[in-house]
């Protein structure tokens, strides 16, 4: 026998919050960095310095390296917060706040804020969900 305590249901779940809210939190955060960059005017001059050609691949290039960077700053930062394992929140996060602007989401929640506030919102909702769907012991117990 052993003197380990086995995790009990309200310790799970409080777990889970935890990782959701957690998730939520880092996913708000990353995109109302970008979204201050932007409105500081950082992305502007990158733009309105380039051809069209160079826009083009500023799209195709430069927006999945957007991504990736997100993905390295959210990564380490949900690692140093405890949320583990932290790859399937930072693949599934931006896949699910995709698939919300592919649904037309933000168009449809334009009465809770302006667009810069609707986008934050789902960012952390859509981080907070794949903290939630992507719980290992979750899994687990499901299969």
């Amino acid at each position: 026998m052993t003197d380990t305590p086995r995790p009990t249901a309200g310790g799970f779940a409080v777990k889970v919050l935890a990782r959701v809210l957690l998730s939520a939190a880092v996913g708000a955060v990353l995109l109302l960095v970008w979204v201050r960059a932007h409105q500081a005017g950082m992305l502007d001059r990158v733009v309105n310095e380039t051809t069209f050609g160079e826009f083009v691949m500023l799209v195709v290039i430069g927006l999945p390296v957007a991504l990736v960077v997100s993905g390295l700053l959210a990564g380490p930062v949900l690692w140093l917060l405890g949320v583990r394992p932290v790859w399937p929140v930072v693949l599934t996060g931006p896949v699910l706040l995709a698939l919300a602007h592919l649904v037309g989401l933000p168009e449809r929640l334009t009465g809770v804020g302006d667009r810069w506030t609707v986008l934050i919102l789902l960012a952390g909702l859509s981080y907070g969900l794949a903290g939630l769907l992507t719980v290992p012991a979750m899994r687990r117990r499901r299969g």
